[in-house]
């Protein structure tokens, strides 16, 4: 959905962007008090008064890394409650690490709204990220070499971590230049604060985002690079469909949350959708919210199929080992301790795997479906027979290299 038009964003095209996303009638919205999220809690105000029971929760972090945040996320309440909204503010606490900080603020960012959006029923969590921050992400990705998942930069909608309740990361305004937004908040008479780091050249993402102007002048602006990750994005669903496929035919699950996966099967399918089907399992059982890292999966898979597992490899939480002629997947046990809202990951991470409908997608024995015919009441494995394309599954020749 490209955005029309130049200066402020019109109501009716937030509204037909967010609905397009099916949210629910309470929603959340990241706001740092910047020209971004206060145009996004801007629009999503109206719109929430627009729907019967709509209501909406600003959610601010105090990182704790300048001694401006505290009361640049008071000035941000201030903002939100201006337009009708609740606000909370959440502080990030503890001992901060001495590098890599900017990714350890962002995982701690995401942490603290997802605890308060469950904690107040909320569903979806709306995040401001525009045009610009996808054409960044994807320039980003490339700089580091990544593949299709990490060109394929932001998705409009993702569950966060699979963990109950559900909730969803919704961005509505991944189409919409920067200077619409800003124009939005200057036509409400809104005052947005600036954060000093965005301007700080000690950033990767700053230093690129000081490029875009130049890189615009050969044709590489931030449109056609937002183009090229909806592209990929296009080409990693495909990819995803084709590792959850195989899964349904070559994985199973036992009842106590670990998965099982034919190791002769995924020393035969190409590279791509077995680094996909261990990061998926990987995820699933060890309960993570991100993708596991290539690189490590790329050695436990070179590890498998070179018969070099020995005794196991650990990775994110789970243990990768020889079983017989399977490859087991099991949680280690210093993460073991899952809170309980981690139970019936696995059947809402792979829908279509589960055989016995809604309550058995709540089980953990009722994520996958495997090859063998009915299900085992000992606590075996499910039948692929529940999967509504169990016919397509069963092709393994599909995912032969």
């Amino acid at each position: 959905m490209a955005s029309s038009g130049e200066g402020a964003l019109r109501q009716s095209e937030f509204d037909k962007r967010l609905n397009a996303l099916s949210p629910g009638r309470k929603i959340a919205v990241a706001l740092s008090g910047g020209p971004d999220s206060l145009a996004l809690l801007l629009h999503a105000a109206r719109w929430a008064k627009r729907r019967k029971g709509g209501s909406v929760l600003a959610l601010t972090v105090d990182h704790g890394l300048r001694a401006e945040a505290a009361d640049e996320a008071r000035q941000a309440g201030v903002q939100a409650r201006a337009l009708g909204v609740s606000h909370r503010i959440l502080k990030w606490t503890g001992a901060k690490p001495s590098h890599g900080i900017q990714a350890a603020a962002r995982e701690a960012r995401y942490a603290l709204m997802a605890q308060a959006c469950r904690e107040e029923g909320v569903g979806e969590l709306l995040l401001a990220h525009h045009l610009e921050d996808q054409a960044e992400t994807f320039l980003l990705r490339l700089a580091r070499g990544s593949g299709v998942d990490g060109l394929s930069a932001m998705v409009a909608t993702r569950d966060y971590d699979g963990q109950a309740p559900r909730l969803r990361l919704l961005r509505p305004l991944l189409d919409v230049p920067r200077a619409r937004l800003a124009a939005s908040v200057a036509k409400a008479g809104l005052t947005p604060s600036q954060d000093p780091s965005n301007e700080d050249d000690r950033y990767e993402r700053v230093r690129l985002r000081r490029a875009l102007p130049q890189l615009a002048e050969i044709g590489l602006d931030a449109a056609t690079l937002a183009r090229s990750a909806e592209r990929m994005a296009r080409a990693r669903e495909a990819l995803d469909g084709e590792a959850e496929r195989f899964i349904s035919v070559h994985a199973d699950l036992t009842d106590w949350g670990s998965a099982l996966i034919d190791s002769e099967a995924l020393t035969d399918v190409f590279d791509e959708i077995a680094l996909r089907v261990l990061s998926r399992l990987g995820r699933a059982v060890g309960g993570g919210a991100w993708p596991l890292r290539d690189e490590a999966l790329r050695a436990i898979l070179d590890a498998i199929r070179s018969g070099g597992l020995g005794r196991g490899r650990t990775l994110s939480g789970c243990k990768f080992a020889v079983k017989g002629r399977r490859i087991s997947v099991t949680r280690e046990l210093a993460a073991a301790r899952a809170p309980a809202g981690r139970r019936g990951r696995l059947g809402r991470a792979f829908p279509c795997f589960s055989a016995g409908g809604a309550g058995a997608a709540r089980r953990l024995s009722g994520g996958f479906a495997g090859r063998g015919g009915a299900q085992n009441p000992a606590g075996g494995r499910r039948s692929a027979a529940g999967c509504p394309r169990a016919g397509a599954c069963r092709n393994a020749g599909t995912f032969r290299r």
